[in-house]
């Protein structure tokens, strides 16, 4: 039972009053509280998807009558002699007093003082416990490590796809990384890799990157993260003018060769309505600032610098060689990554690596939250 939650009829709106205590007070629309309404007449109980449509409202819909329930809940009857049950813990969820417990954990900003890197072992994913941890790192910390996975060629695919659909690209639907006599990407060099983020040219950017370490026994090459959003909140603090124009100024990335021309354009930095930071795009050999005012292109190339120093700086790194069967799975709107240079000839470093999206590990997460085991990520999204 919620305490304290108080829900009345507005006469003059049509609609209701929320309220908690003293500080919590909100408005709710007729129509926004119908269409909350989740009785099977109107909902599918199996895929919860509305059996009629919003325009079938009567526009001039009113909140006729609320009762309050023995058990906290309330009775609403509304002008078109529909009533229906709602529960109050749940209003207090939508209106954004209470958290959700479906929503995934919130992003803590790291640097390598402060940074962790949370990992499991295969075995542990099997169970709810293991891949609910998993996904807690993941979700806060940007990226997370499985180890000792199966390390064979292809068996990526079925790892993968445990957290959802694979997003094939022209790279493949998955992609080896190693080094080869006529390289078209630098990633299949022995030489080192500044930060970065993938695929900046693509709309959308994949979501999520896989690396699948399946052979490792050369000299260097050590693995290295970094928290794009540690590097926003620092050039916020310091800088904040270039705060703003790295978040204003659209950026054309373009990939191109013989097969391919794949292009975009977005600012480096960007947020969401709420001012939360929703993707970072930094590939230091491809980016192509718009035109724009010298004032603001200043402002630009000197934030820019900046956060290219940033992402490169011990202080904001965390690093860790590759092993057979690590696998590395990083928000690729979040988490940069890269490589110490190595020593090609002095053995084999061999990756494999594909993308999913978002929605996939999201899924996962709410499914583990509301059933406690769910599938397990075999049917992810």
């Amino acid at each position: 039972m919620v305490q304290g939650v108080t829900l009345v009829a507005d006469q003059q709106t049509g609609g209701a009053i929320i309220a908690r205590g003293t500080a919590d007070r909100l408005h709710l629309h007729p129509i926004w509280l119908r269409e909350r309404v989740n009785d099977p007449a109107l909902v599918d109980p199996v895929n919860h998807q509305r059996l009629y449509e919003p325009n079938d409202l009567p526009g001039d819909l009113r909140v006729a009558d609320i009762a309050a329930l023995e058990d906290g809940a309330f009775a609403i009857s509304f002008s078109d002699g529909f009533s229906s049950r709602f529960d109050a813990a749940r209003l207090l969820v939508e209106c954004g007093w209470e958290d959700d417990p479906e929503r995934t954990p919130s992003p803590i900003a790291w640097t390598n003082a402060s940074g962790e890197i949370p990992s499991v072992d295969f075995a542990a994913i099997d169970t709810a416990d293991g891949m609910h941890a998993l996904l807690d790192g993941f979700f806060a910390r940007g990226f997370c490590i499985i180890r000792g996975t199966p390390h064979q060629p292809g068996d990526l695919d079925a790892l993968a796809q445990r957290f959802g659909y694979i997003r094939e690209t022209n790279w493949g639907r998955l992609f080896d990384v190693y080094s080869k006599p006529v390289a078209t990407d630098l990633a299949y060099t022995g030489l080192a890799l500044a930060a970065h983020t993938d695929n900046p040219y693509r709309f959308p950017v994949p979501g999520i990157q896989f690396l699948h370490c399946l052979e490792n026994n050369v000299a260097g090459g050590l693995s290295t993260v970094v928290d794009g959003l540690a590097l926003v909140e620092h050039i916020e603090e310091v800088a904040p003018q270039e705060a703003r124009v790295l978040e204003e100024l659209p950026v054309r990335f373009r990939y191109d060769t013989s097969s391919c021309i794949v292009e975009d354009a977005s600012p480096l930095v960007e947020r969401d309505s709420l001012g939360r930071l929703i993707g970072l795009r930094l590939s230091s050999r491809l980016d192509y600032v718009l035109p724009a005012e010298p004032e603001k292109l200043d402002l630009f190339y000197s934030g820019r610098r900046r956060l290219q120093k940033l992402a490169n700086d011990p202080r904001f790194q965390l690093s860790f060689p590759f092993e057979p069967g690590l696998l590395l799975m990083m928000d690729n709107r979040r988490t940069l990554h890269g490589r110490t240079a190595f020593d090609g000839t002095s053995g084999r470093r061999h990756l494999q690596g594909c993308y999913i999206d978002h929605d996939g590990p999201r899924s996962l997460w709410r499914t583990l939250m509301r059933d406690g085991v769910a599938s397990l990520g075999r049917e992810a999204a």
